[in-house]
């Protein structure tokens, strides 16, 4: 597949992989020695913003990795997201291929898919990304017991998902990404130029939410074509290594809900509404208005099922609620002329024992207020009057 002086496969001089770090040099180095070992076909453009001169001293020798046809370019350290986004962006533009994928050094691609997924966006003009089927694994049994690099069991998980986005317009696309399952659309072999389109995006509204601006690049790569899922094995991404962004930054600001509570939660949401509203009003030939709502319709679609499972742990949320709530929301949205929704109505509203709260789950009998209905007369008999409104 290689040999010293560059790639021979047919579409190796094609893609680049961008790896972007930030210190975890033991990763790097796994990550590299794996692509030393597997002869990678690809070009490698690695972006250091790291805060030391380890990944430096063990990148800046090109002999150590004779097999990997690699560039490091050192930035200045990613001490916040803005560096990190103004890092990729300045690294995109640094890429002389027509593809590229990002990659995190606890991951590993598998070299033929990449080819795979070349092959396809060569062929296939209209579509934007192409990726495969992704694999998670846990390293257990590590040597040092911490740093997760190297051990003597290794569990892995690979579920075939077979969710292309092939629809035509931008919208339908956007509504199948929101229900898709793929862990590996962010990582899928993307156009060079719409790549660095996209994170000049990101850039620029600089989200200091992680997982949203993930969701910005997510939103504008299928705003912006057509996504093909291959068949085969195209990305094992590691769960339990440390230091990971995406934990960090759970552990510092806290789940989906939590994170919904910061307070600069508010202004990275409007940013990322404007930005891929935007998009999609050009794609699609809608206004702003329509465009923003189906961006807000996509979005909740998107986070619904892991906001609910965040949700379920709050002390709060009782068994009856997860069970009465989707039975009311039924029944509040079928068609007034329903049967079954007048009674269930009038047995709610006239049921005194039947609490006002059971349609929360929250409580689901209660007693009565004395003298209720006696000391109500006087309303109910002056809301009853027809008057004439000025």
């Amino acid at each position: 597949m290689h040999v010293k002086g560059g790639p021979i496969e047919d579409v190796g001089d094609q893609l680049t992989i961008l790896l972007t770090l930030k210190d975890r040099v033991a990763f790097t180095s796994r990550w590299m020695s794996y692509a030393n070992e597997t002869r990678f076909p690809f070009k490698v453009l690695i972006a250091d913003g790291g805060t030391d001169d380890e990944a430096s001293d063990l990148l800046s020798d090109g002999k150590r990795f004779p097999n990997v046809h690699y560039e490091y370019v050192r930035y200045k350290p990613d001490l916040g997201y803005s560096d990190y986004y103004s890092k990729t962006a300045d690294a995109l533009r640094r890429v002389d291929t027509p593809y590229v994928a990002l990659a995190d050094n606890d991951d590993f691609f598998i070299a033929g898919a990449l080819g795979d997924a070349v092959r396809f966006l060569v062929a296939h003009p209209d579509y934007a990304t192409c990726g495969g089927q992704g694999a998670v694994f846990w390293v257990l049994d590590s040597k040092a017991n911490e740093d997760f690099l190297f051990g003597n069991k290794i569990e892995w998980k690979a579920t075939f998902e077979p969710n292309s986005i092939d629809a035509n317009s931008a919208t339908q696309r956007l509504r199948a990404q929101a229900v898709s399952t793929a862990d590996t659309f962010f990582y899928d072999v993307k156009r060079t130029a719409e790549a660095r389109r996209h994170y000049d995006i990101v850039r620029d509204i600089c989200p200091r939410d992680l997982y949203l601006f993930e969701q910005v690049v997510c939103f504008l790569t299928a705003i912006s074509g057509k996504s093909k899922r291959l068949d085969g094995l195209y990305l094992a991404r590691q769960r339990n290594s440390p230091s990971r962004s995406g934990g960090m930054h759970t552990e510092r600001y806290g789940d989906w809900f939590g994170r919904m509570l910061v307070d600069t939660w508010s202004d990275d949401f409007s940013k990322f509404v404007q930005a891929t509203s935007t998009e999609l009003a050009k794609a699609d030939g809608l206004s702003e208005e329509d465009a923003r709502k189906e961006i807000v319709r996509c979005y909740r679609m998107l986070i619904a099922p892991a906001l609910l499972s965040n949700i379920l742990e709050e002390p709060t949320i009782t068994l009856p609620m997860s069970t009465i709530v989707p039975l009311v929301r039924r029944l509040v949205n079928m068609s007034e002329s329903s049967l079954l929704k007048r009674v269930a109505r009038t047995l709610y509203r006239r049921a005194g024992l039947i609490s006002l709260d059971f349609v929360y789950g929250t409580e689901l009998l209660a007693g009565r207020v004395p003298n209720a209905h006696r000391d109500a007369v006087p309303m109910l008999r002056f809301l009853a009057r027809n008057r004439d409104v000025d």
